[in-house]
């Protein structure tokens, strides 16, 4: 029988969702509309869906290094 290494799951995570969450609202500031607070929408998901995204992307990249 061949060895093998047992899978590697990441832990569970609420970034994705804090993700999508952040570019939802940033498409929601898209919807053609001549109030300036669109504008903040656009920003305040720009920012949450980037921050986010580092984070996850942060946390991925520790995961993997701890592999070894």
């Amino acid at each position: 029988m061949a060895d093998h290494e047992d899978f590697h799951l990441p832990e569970p995570s609420g970034l994705p969702i804090v993700v999508s969450f952040g570019i939802a609202l940033m498409l929601f500031g898209f919807v053609p509309d001549s109030r300036l607070w669109r504008l903040a929408l656009v920003s305040l998901g720009a920012t949450i869906a980037c921050g986010a995204g580092w984070l996850w992307l942060r946390d991925s990249m520790n995961d993997y290094r701890e592999l070894d």
